[in-house]
């Protein structure tokens, strides 16, 4: 692979430059083979040995929906899920990830359990609010996951383990200095255009709309007009933000709480001075002669520099026997209360600013202390404090209460699954109300959007037999069971009700073939010469990096035409009609510096790695073999599942995480 990478020509050149704009699947956590045997359903791939479950794979399209759904927000649609494009890259993922462990094993990568132990310590969703390791957060994770401690320790460890692969793998990747030279210039390389662009609506006034084709473009259609499965529920939710109100939080404990945070400076700055002194030393145990000696000299300079404060300082640096300050004119900088020896402390915050005080007595000797700034107190006072410190107390208190009440709040919605009123009552929280939501989340309140909670909202034994959920952990500390009010099966809208919407649709995709085919016809006549009725616009360069407002596909036909001969024509569809580009221009990069070659090589380089991360895949794959089920991609219908009888018995479920 290597020598290839070094005998690159353009056309591999190019090849590449277009790599670095795909994405190349490669997932390394979620890799459950090793911890958990795929359960409830047939095996749908095999990798040597290795098997990847149905419902490891129904899993793994869940948590892709999840991200569609956080990448799009509302604009998501979860029929793209059904898409056999979509879920065959899922599945490729999970195809790799049996690879790359085959890989592993072959290369003896191993992950020691100090290894392991360092690298869980790191991770800061393992830690608590004082940056420790907390177990109790390292169960509640493995928990959600529907692991041990244990398991989790062995999924990290297996990632480890993968990821050590992947970087012996990828570091051998060398990318020539010509290969990336060639690269900067093919990627900066502008290209000067017009563009003239063939609308729909230009061609919507030609599109013939009759009841019988509107009817036949819906029948073809449905699928776009149906209204998924949906239910209406309601549910508990335990945390400790639910329980906080029940907590009491007493005058004493606030008290408590605030003089404690006080000395650690949270509820602002105390008072403090800034002082300058003159130190004549007088030991505890000297001779009382010298003890008098020190104190009239001290008096002495006390009653000069009174005279004169401005000499504080130069007298400071002569007479004083304090080295430390001596040098610095006697500075000691600003000090709160409890910083010095407590007759000097008493001198100097019982005086003002601008007050020279003493001599005064310290276990140190006589000090003559002027007083030169201070910082008058700024703290928040216990009643403006105590609001803030009661919701702090309460939530600790409440946090306490979760460990206490997951165990039988999970048993009683167990116990007693037809309705959430008896958990209610027991631990005096309201049972919540919900509008109509689907099961990919569409319309579910932020508590209930978890896929695990959603998948059992609609199942057969909630639907059916109105049986309260599991108590599920959604998230660390948040403990949700849910039942279903009403429930409405998926529908077809009927024709009537989106006749309107059907035959705009119609109107604009049979306007967009119209708009093609004169687009089309234009190219073929501007590359014939023949296309002098076409009115370009000015032209502009554009290139990757500044596309000039041209759609993606646009900017890479313009890019990849041979632009040998000019000018050259390009066209293709867009979201926006048909665009037929001129390229009168080739700008080239005058100049490589040694910035563009480190930043662009980066970009380079990793994409050579992913080359050779699949070069090295594809090597354990064609050793060990590897077979898809050839009904894996299709989407399961539900009606085709056999039903669970109505009183089937119910597995009790876990405390805090259903399985």
């Amino acid at each position: 692979m290597l020598e290839q990478i070094r005998e690159f020509g353009n056309k591999k050149i190019v090849r590449l430059f277009f790599a670095l704009f795909l994405v190349i699947p490669f997932g390394l956590f979620g890799i459950d083979y090793y911890f958990k045997t795929p359960m409830g359903g047939d095996t749908i791939a095999t990798v040597g040995g290795l098997r990847v479950g149905s419902q490891e794979f129904d899993n793994a399209l869940r948590r892709q929906a999840d991200q569609y759904r956080q990448q799009f927000g509302a604009n998501f649609d979860a029929s793209i899920m059904e898409n056999p494009e979509v879920r065959r890259g899922v599945l490729d993922r999970l195809v790799n990830e049996r690879l790359a462990a085959v890989g592993a094993q072959e290369a003896g990568i191993r992950i020691g359990d100090q290894q392991l132990a360092d690298r869980i310590k790191a991770e800061l969703i393992f830690q608590d609010e004082k940056g420790q390791f907390s177990r109790r957060a390292y169960e509640s994770i493995a928990k959600q996951e529907g692991l041990t401690p244990i398991g989790l320790d062995e999924r990290i460890r297996e990632s480890m383990r993968l990821t050590a692969y992947r970087d012996a793998v990828v570091e051998t990747a060398f990318v020539p200095r010509s290969t990336l030279d060639n690269f900067i210039r093919l990627s900066e390389q502008s290209r000067e255009v017009s563009v003239v662009t063939f609308a729909p609506d230009a061609y919507a006034s030609k599109v013939t709309i009759t009841p019988e084709l509107a009817k036949a473009w819906y029948e073809s259609h449905k699928a776009e007009f149906t209204i998924p499965e949906q239910v209406r529920a309601e549910f508990i939710e335990v945390s400790s933000d639910t329980l906080a109100p029940q907590a009491s939080v007493s005058a004493d404990e606030v008290k408590g709480n605030y003089d404690e945070q006080m000395k650690a400076g949270k509820w602002g700055q105390k008072e403090e001075r800034k002082a300058s002194h003159i130190l004549i030393n007088a030991k505890a145990d000297a001779p009382e002669a010298d003890k008098k000696a020190a104190q009239a000299k001290a008096q002495a300079i006390a009653d000069a520099v009174r005279k004169n404060p401005k000499s504080f300082a130069d007298v400071a640096k002569k007479e004083s026997q304090d080295p430390g300050s001596a040098v610095q004119g006697g500075d000691l900088g600003f000090f709160p209360r409890g910083a010095m020896v407590k007759p000097f402390e008493d001198a100097a915050f019982a005086a003002k600013k601008g007050d020279i005080v003493g001599p005064v007595l310290s276990d140190f000797g006589y000090h003559v202390i002027l007083v030169t700034d201070i910082k008058p107190e700024r703290v928040k006072s216990l009643a403006d404090a105590t609001p803030e410190i009661e919701a702090e107390l309460k939530k600790r208190a409440a946090s306490a209460k979760f460990a206490e009440v997951a165990d039988p709040f999970a048993d009683i919605v167990f116990s007693q699954p037809t309705g959430l009123k008896p958990a209610s009552e027991l631990l005096k929280l309201p049972v919540q109300p919900t509008g109509w939501l689907s099961k990919n989340g569409a319309g579910a309140p932020p508590a209930l959007n978890n896929p695990k909670l959603l998948a059992e909202l609609f199942s057969d034994d909630a639907i059916k037999n109105k049986r309260n959920t599991t108590a599920l952990e959604v998230r660390p500390g948040v403990l949700i069971a849910a039942r279903v009010v009403e429930h409405k099966p998926s529908e077809v809208r009927p024709f009537e009700a989106v006749q309107a919407d059907v035959q705009r649709r119609y109107q604009r995709e049979e306007a967009l073939k119209l708009a093609q085919a004169d687009g089309e016809a234009k190219l073929k006549a501007a590359r014939e010469g023949k296309a002098e009725d076409i009115k370009w616009p000015a032209s502009l360069a554009v290139n990757r990096q500044k596309p000039g407002g041209l759609f993606p596909p646009v900017v890479d036909a313009v890019l990849r035409a041979d632009a040998k001969k000019l000018p050259a024509f390009v066209g293709t569809t867009t979201p926006a009609g048909y665009s037929l580009v001129r390229i009168t221009k080739v700008i080239d990069v005058e100049k490589i510096d040694d910035a563009r070659r480190e930043g662009l090589g980066t970009q380079l380089r990793s994409a050579v790695a992913a080359q050779e991360m699949e070069a090295s895949l594809s090597s354990v794959r064609n050793r060990v073999g590897f077979s898809v089920r050839k009904d894996a991609l299709e989407k399961k219908n539900p009606d085709d599942q056999p039903q669970q009888p109505a009183q089937a018995p119910r597995p009790k479920a876990p405390t805090k995480l259903g399985s």
